[in-house]
């Protein structure tokens, strides 16, 4: 039987703050001079529901299965650039389930929802992701992990 996901803002489950900030710190954080404690600080102001920052998270049977991030910036080389889905998280027992999509088109609807005409990422791996469900690569930049892509979508 097909587990049911759900997708909910943190702001309404801030007992998976930490969860979030360790995937984020064991993903991305552990790698470019992160902490744990910053990234527990930042899904901790993340967990709102009316600005940015904003995250959402999956969860199937009741327990977290991904996450996503809304931010003012993500990207040092563009600080003119605003706001940034961040954070593509699911974690690998819940993979290949299409949560990530349902993660991002539902962040997608909450950045229109707060005003906001376009959005931006960037990714090492997931450009092809990104490009079938609307997405356009603007540069080709640099990040801590290597050569990556700058994307854009009008909402």
């Amino acid at each position: 039987m097909k587990e049911r996901v759900t997708i909910d803002y943190l702001e309404t489950h801030p007992d998976l703050i930490p969860v979030c900030a360790s995937w984020a710190f064991g993903q991305w954080g552990c790698q470019s001079g992160g902490s744990f404690d910053r990234a527990k600080t930042r899904f901790t102001e993340g967990a709102n529901r009316n600005g940015i920052p904003l995250t959402l998270v999956a969860l199937s049977g009741g327990k977290p299965a991904g996450m996503v991030s809304l931010w003012a910036e993500d990207f040092i080389g563009r600080p003119d650039l605003s706001p940034w889905m961040a954070s593509v998280y699911v974690h690998p027992f819940h993979r290949k389930k299409g949560i990530a999509l349902s993660l991002i088109k539902r962040l997608e609807e909450e950045a229109k929802r707060l005003g906001y005409e376009d959005i931006y990422l960037v990714t090492e791996e997931s450009k092809g992701l990104y490009e079938k469900n609307g997405w356009q690569e603007i540069a080709q930049v640099h990040t801590h992990y290597g050569a990556a892509s700058l994307m854009t979508k009008a909402l």
